[in-house]
């Protein structure tokens, strides 16, 4: 089985002032635990560390890229992939629903993907298996 793994996710297992941060390390163990396969985008990839390094530097993105990412895996936005994405997002106009969650929403269902790790209400508004703890 595989999770998808989301920005909220991943910056709560590194920021711990998060709200969510607990959780998140309780995920993540039972995660790395089990048989399971984390996947992500790129533009979730990009999205964390615009964030991580914004929030504090340089030194938790070499962090992220040591020891999480090595963990995941990544499935590659393509131009045709951001153009369906991007075309459903005008579509739907819902403003506060980023390109990266549309593109996000097209892996989970491209590549059947049955839970999501994220603390993002739009996963949970599309239908999806969040995890919980």
């Amino acid at each position: 089985m595989s999770i998808f793994i989301d920005t909220s996710a991943i910056f709560a297992l590194v920021d711990s002032d998060d709200e969510f941060n607990e959780r998140a390390g309780k995920i993540f163990k039972n995660i790395l635990e089990s048989d399971e396969k984390l996947i992500t985008s790129n533009y979730i990839i990009l999205e964390t560390v615009f964030l991580l390094q914004k929030s504090f530097g340089l030194l938790a993105v070499n962090d992220f890229k040591k020891k999480i990412l090595p963990l995941i895996s990544i499935i590659w936005i393509n131009e045709k992939i951001h153009n369906n994405c991007l075309n459903n997002m005008i579509f739907a106009q819902k403003r506060k629903i980023s390109l990266t969650d549309y593109c996000s929403f097209y892996i989970i269902d491209d590549y059947n993907i049955d839970k999501v790790f994220t603390f993002d209400s739009h996963f949970k508004e599309k239908g999806y298996n969040l995890l919980e703890q």
